[in-house]
């Protein structure tokens, strides 16, 4: 089958590679669209140190069953589906939580395990979910950052009547937004440097849109809580800078969520971060992926229109375009926000 595979910093190609083999518990899917995520995009960059070459990357899918292992129950051949991109072993204490994102033996499709950027991808039985036929493939693939997006909701507890901050308008945060919305947000502040990134979000659902290019997002945020600062400030870029900002626009007694998947060394003199933290005795919460039931909750609101997936979809390429596709969305070149392959 042909795959783009990883083979260093800057590198990727598309190669024929062999067809993966389907386990007992297992389903093979043929790959209908795969999204490129930021976390793929770290890798490209050569920030992953714990992904070894080559690797077929992607993790956002959508397809169509292939074929099933001979213990798989819910599937059948032909079944439209998505997939929970993690393979936990079931075991350890989280696991039995039902905090399998944070599993000690924790396994990331396109990390650790060959991923969807390919004709065909296996997961186990219970890592793929139906897809409702009112839905695209194309939003399909959307699901996973969707998932995301309710996972920090819920860690951030949004709560009806809160004025939400998110700094960043990428894919996860877009649907950060929507999710903070339809769990009740009254006021919805989003920020961002890209001004094709900021109007979708405006489309969306935010209230105040603000290029941090130009403006300083804390006037918006004193005008809509009397001075008093936001109730949430979700973090999703990854940037020291802006975790940074968060303690400047949250309230006292408020919370701080860092979504972000940071690589940068967060380096402060003085301590401001901390300090004020402590000063306004701040919830800070983390969020990493998706956890049991956060899923079934995404496809639940994509179904009833109440989260849009398509209208992230900018870009559209072949496997053989792999080069080319990574560079519109490193870049973010042609007002890409969502690029995807089409295997």
């Amino acid at each position: 089958m042909k795959a783009v595979l990883y083979l260093g910093p800057e590198n990727v190609a598309a190669r024929d590679v062999p067809k993966p083999k389907v386990e007992a518990k297992e389903v093979l899917i043929k790959v209908k669209v795969a999204g490129i995520c930021g976390s793929d995009l770290e890798m490209y960059r050569g920030h992953r140190l714990d992904v070894v070459p080559p690797r077929i990357p992607g993790h956002e899918i959508s397809g169509d069953v292939a074929e099933i292992g001979k213990d798989v129950k819910k599937f059948n051949t032909g079944d439209r589906v998505v997939v929970e991109p993690i393979v936990s072993c079931g075991e350890c204490r989280m696991c039995r939580l039902g905090r399998y994102n944070i599993c000690r033996n924790l396994r990331i499709l396109g990390v650790y395990k060959d991923g969807a950027f390919a004709e065909y991808v296996t997961l186990p039985e219970n890592r793929v979910y139906k897809l409702p036929k009112k839905l695209s493939y194309e939003e399909g693939a959307v699901l996973e950052p969707t998932a995301v997006g309710v996972h920090t909701a819920k860690r951030a507890h949004v709560s009806v009547g809160d004025v939400v901050v998110i700094l960043g308008a990428g894919p996860i945060a877009l649907q950060i937004g929507q999710v903070a919305r339809a769990m009740g947000a009254s006021h919805i502040i989003m920020t961002d440097v890209l001004d094709h990134r900021l109007q979708l979000a405006k489309k969306l659902g935010a209230d105040v849109v603000v290029n941090v290019a130009n403006e300083d997002p804390k006037r918006y945020v004193d005008e809509a809580t009397d001075g008093e600062g936001a109730d949430v400030v979700i973090e999703a870029t990854g940037l020291s800078k802006t975790i940074l900002q968060t303690m400047g626009l949250v309230r006292s007694g408020g919370t701080v969520h860092i979504a972000g998947l940071n690589v940068e060394r967060l380096v402060t003199e003085p301590p401001t971060f901390f300090v004020n933290g402590l000063l306004k005795e701040v919830t800070v919460e983390f969020s990493r992926a998706y956890s049991a039931g956060d899923w079934p909750i995404a496809i639940r609101l994509a179904s009833r229109g109440q989260i849009n997936c398509g209208a992230l979809v900018s870009h559209r390429f072949s496997l053989d375009e792999a080069k080319r596709a990574y560079e519109v969305a490193d870049k973010k070149l042609e007002k890409a926000v969502k690029v995807v392959f089409t295997p």
